[in-house]
């Protein structure tokens, strides 16, 4: 692969580093009450700097999540591509997910506080870059629980479906975390995440 231009280089340098300095300015003060003009201060740019890389403050933080949400998706399918055997792949899932939320915990901050804002949600453009991005998680998670419905390791379930309900339970984690002590991790429910997915609640007769 040919080098990148000098140009093209400082490009995506200033973006990330723009980026990063919004991560931490929205995590700290929310969607509504951060500026650009604080993010500009954050990553040491003038305001009019950011305007080269971004429509506006909407565009940049729809533009974090993206960005962020492919680094997680690409994470996920490198350690779940590594897993074999009976329900090994959604514990892996479950796994690497929660360990990348430990890893990350500015940007699931700024994702959970924002994403059940009515305001937020009534804005169709913002919704629909969102709606994106979820769909494109859903869908990867889909395929990991038909592979394992394929070797016939899971009941005879609808796969979307199936990954609607995991969805549903990791982010009700993903929720409360937050609120929770600096020193919990994630991480350490896995275990517990996955005997409820794979076997439930109900006592073995």
């Amino acid at each position: 692969m040919a080098k990148l231009a000098r140009k093209e280089r400082e490009y995506r340098t200033r973006r990330a580093e723009i980026i990063t300095a919004a991560e931490r300015v929205f995590s700290a003060k929310g969607f509504d009450k951060t500026t650009m003009e604080e993010i500009a201060r954050e990553a040491e740019f003038a305001e009019g700097t950011l305007y080269n890389f971004f429509k506006g403050k909407i565009d940049l933080y729809l533009s974090l999540i993206e960005e962020k949400s492919e680094e997680l998706l690409g994470y996920l399918h490198k350690q779940v591509s590594k897993a074999v055997g009976a329900g090994e792949k959604i514990r892996c899932l479950i796994k690497a997910q929660m360990g990348f939320f430990d890893k990350n915990r500015n940007f699931f901050k700024i994702f959970v506080r924002e994403r059940n804002s009515f305001e937020w949600m009534a804005q169709k453009d913002r919704t629909k870059r969102l709606s994106k991005v979820y769909q494109t998680y859903i869908d990867f998670v889909a395929r990991t629980i038909k592979d394992d419905l394929k070797r016939g390791e899971f009941r005879n379930l609808n796969p979307r479906e199936t990954a609607y309900a995991l969805a549903g339970l990791l982010n009700s984690f993903v929720c409360r975390w937050p609120k929770s002590s600096k020193k919990e991790r994630l991480f350490d429910q896995a275990p517990f995440l996955t005997e409820i997915f794979l076997k439930g609640v109900q006592k073995s007769r």
